[in-house]
């Protein structure tokens, strides 16, 4: 629980080293430590490709395939700095530091990884400038339906597809990519931010474990006197069981961990502070590992709701998150955090989502 409220109260605050890849506008501004993973399909086996920064011009594509019966776990990557001056994607040096120069196959990798980059820049480039505004650009409705969707043709992804840009994604928006009948051969799984060049969150890659078979509601907790929780505005109720730690955070033991807090987000627009605020969120960050494929956003007139499922690789437990931010004046939000252990939400899911419900502001 300790390391839960560590990374809530971390999630609160924006880091420097801003920057953008050369050649176009990013909407929100990427962070030196930020990194992406795709799932890409175009592989045989179970692969990922990972994009890495360590700030304007120095960078880590990595290739990793988890082991399976058959074959064993690989890992391709390479370092690579780029001119971030210029007015195109240009590389400028290369260190490759994982590859069997050897084996044919890893020379191919190194190779696909390149072409990647090149042609992500490339089409990137020639659309400029991304935002919620851009004609065609879908907003506000779900986290796999926002974006901006692109019809293309890249051979080495079987020829027509269709790329979906979406500002939530670092580096060139590039949520996922859909074959002609629309299936995904290449699609954001993580986005997340290392804290330090000793962070190992990019290089352990993680996949959120299924918590099993688990009979929903089956856990029905004691009825007890009602607790009232507020922060100037906000409240919500919750019962006996809940002890307040701190003035605006409250536990149920080591179950679960309400938050509630007012934050000042000042930004050019309130797309901008949304989808800001949106990518903080989903990062993972601090020993916490969140994978999108576990994660919605619900927009609801001026509130926003955002459901996660994140790991502790520590601690082998799975945490289930929603986040509620409503806007209540210009850049001004109150915000409402909840976690608890994903086996722990389910077995009493109608008691918390009761909860949920109280809220206020």
């Amino acid at each position: 629980m300790k390391k839960l409220i560590t990374f809530l109260a971390a999630t609160a605050f924006f880091l420097s080293g801003l920057f953008a890849f050369p050649g176009f506008n990013s909407f929100i501004e990427d962070k030196s430590g930020e990194f992406v993973y795709y799932r890409d399909n175009s592989f045989s086996r179970e692969s990922y490709i990972g994009i890495l920064s360590y700030g304007s011009s120095a960078f880590q594509i990595r290739y990793y395939a988890p082991a399976s019966q058959n074959l064993p776990e690989k890992i391709v990557a390479t370092f690579f700095t780029i001119d971030p001056d210029a007015n195109h994607f240009e590389m400028t040096g290369e260190n490759v530091v994982f590859a069997d120069y050897s084996n044919s196959e890893d020379i191919d990798i190194v190779n696909y990884m390149h072409d990647l980059l090149y042609e992500f820049s490339s089409r990137r480039e020639k659309l400029i400038d991304i935002t919620p505004d851009t004609e065609g650009y879908i907003k506000n409705v779900s986290l796999s339906e926002n974006g901006l969707k692109v019809p293309s043709n890249m051979l080495q992804f079987g020829g027509d597809i269709t790329f979906v840009y979406d500002v939530i994604i670092p580096f060139f928006n590039i949520k996922r990519i859909d074959d002609a009948k629309g299936n995904a051969v290449f699609e954001c799984v993580e986005i997340g931010l290392v804290s330090s060049g000793d962070d190992p969150l990019f290089d352990t890659f993680v996949k959120i474990p299924d918590s099993g078979k688990i009979k929903i509601n089956s856990l029905k907790p004691k009825k007890s006197k009602a607790l009232k929780a507020s922060l100037n505005n906000q409240s919500i109720t919750l019962d006996q069981s809940w002890s307040q730690k701190m003035e605006n955070m409250w536990t149920q033991q080591d179950d679960a961990i309400i938050t509630l807090a007012s934050l000042n987000a000042a930004a050019p627009s309130d797309d901008y502070v949304n989808y800001s605020l949106i990518r903080m969120f989903l990062e993972s960050k601090d020993g916490y590992y969140i994978t999108l494929d576990n994660c919605d956003i619900v927009f609801d007139t001026a509130q926003i709701r955002i459901y996660s499922k994140s790991y502790i690789a520590e601690s082998s437990k799975v945490y289930y998150g929603i986040k509620y931010l409503t806007q209540n004046s210009s850049n001004k939000y109150d915000y409402l955090s909840f976690a608890s252990t994903n086996s722990n939400y389910l077995l009493k899911r109608s008691y918390y989502d009761k909860l949920l419900k109280s809220y206020k502001n």
